[in-house]
């Protein structure tokens, strides 16, 4: 079966990212994502992880070069929407409807602006991992490590940015105007969202604070009593939803294992 192609999941891969559903604050470096029919956000490593070491800090935020001032490919409208309206959860925002201010519109085109990266050096991760173990106590970590038909992944890099910027086109690519007075409207409640523009297709949103909207990871394993890292393709199989305030979220679609890169290096996606 193919892997995962929904354009609003799989919009980050092409960066070497994984793209966070819903984004918001609080997913980390360190923190373990889950995988079996879904994917789940499982929380910090260091919550399972005795070591001798202490929990490899990350570091600070860093401007993401590689991302920072790149557009999406076109996205469809239906897309594109579900993509925005989530992000403006992540503010803080609650919009009824999006599709009445795009009603000229047939595509989107995001870009990543005020984007950072905070990430945790791969060695140090390695250094934490090989000085420790797991809690094999806990249920979850026995579902997720040590059952063949599941899969765990270290987060150890995320994306997080305050403001996304979105331009509306039609089918042939050419810019069209929306309706900038009326989102500007439905977004007057939500005093910690402001939107911009530059003209009348490209409009800019910022929230009150940044949130993660994507991540990188590598495998889990256990060999030869060792614990391993192993890249993992950046995919829309790693995509995973993880609302505020739950233990984790994940889509009720079938979902396929990530392509390992390597069975035993530190691959960077």
């Amino acid at each position: 079966m193919a892997l995962c192609s929904d354009p609003s999941i799989t919009f980050l891969n092409k960066f070497g990212y994984n793209v966070v559903k819903l984004p918001r604050k609080g997913i980390e470096p360190m923190d373990i994502i889950g995988k079996d029919s879904s994917t789940e956000w499982l929380g910090p490593l260091s919550s399972v992880w005795k070591s001798s070491l202490p929990v490899p800090a990350p570091s600070a935020p860093q401007p993401a070069v590689s991302v920072e001032g790149q557009k999406t490919d076109q996205l469809a409208l239906s897309v594109g929407l579900k993509v925005l309206a989530n992000a403006l959860a992540a503010f803080g925002a609650s919009v009824p409807s999006l599709e009445v201010a795009y009603k000229q519109a047939r595509n989107v085109q995001f870009q990543f602006t005020n984007v950072t990266s905070t990430s945790v050096a791969p060695l140090s991760a390695g250094n934490y991992l090989a000085s420790g173990d797991l809690n094999t106590a806990n249920a979850v970590i026995q579902h997720y490590f040590l059952d063949g038909s599941a899969h765990a992944f270290l987060i150890f890099d995320v994306l997080k940015s305050d403001t996304i910027s979105v331009k509306a086109t039609d089918s042939n690519g050419v810019e069209v105007k929306v309706d900038v007075p009326q989102i500007q409207a439905m977004l007057s409640v939500n005093a910690g969202v402001n939107v911009t523009t530059s003209n009348d297709s490209t409009l800019s949103f910022k929230g009150p604070a940044p949130v993660t909207f994507g991540f990188k990871a590598f495998a889990m394993g256990y060999a030869n009593g060792k614990w391993s890292l192993a890249g993992a393709k950046a995919s829309g199989d790693m995509a995973f939803g993880a609302a505020a305030g739950a233990t984790g979220g994940g889509s009720s679609e079938p979902e396929q294992p990530p392509v390992l890169l390597t069975t035993s290096g530190l691959v960077n996606m």
